[in-house]
């Protein structure tokens, strides 16, 4: 059993499965749940939105979070949106998704499907060591 199964059921016991899987991923890349800052809601059925303090760098390298955000939410099939909230806020979106295949709106792709598409879209010469 999931050890955040009591803190579902005691802190918001109207989460579904997908929104407790978007939980959990929202807690994985703040680096646990106490380092959400923030008020948790539903949205739509299969997912979770919170505006929260930015208070906690994201990035690509050093303070890795927002890779580990893209290769999380490539691997999980959580479709991961960050938007503007106000003055230090940041909102962050969680979808749960259940295909890799059919229509736009209803798949998630593999991080490695993600990336053939990017450098489809974008490609750049390699640099030379």
């Amino acid at each position: 059993m999931n050890p955040r199964h009591d803190f579902y059921a005691k802190n918001y016991p109207w989460l579904n499965a997908d929104q407790r899987e978007c939980f959990d991923f929202l807690c994985d890349i703040h680096n646990g749940g106490n380092h959400m800052f923030g008020k948790i809601q539903a949205c739509g059925e299969h997912g979770l939105v919170i505006n929260s303090k930015a208070s906690h760098y994201m990035s690509t390298f050093d303070y890795s979070n927002l890779t580990k955000a893209v290769v999380l939410a490539h691997d999980r099939m959580i479709r991961f949106q960050i938007e503007p909230s106000g003055p230090r806020m940041l909102k962050f979106i969680a979808h749960k998704r259940h295909t890799r295949e059919g229509d736009y709106c209803e798949r998630h792709p593999t991080i490695e499907e993600a990336i053939i598409t990017v450098r489809e879209q974008h490609p750049c010469e390699e640099v030379k060591a």
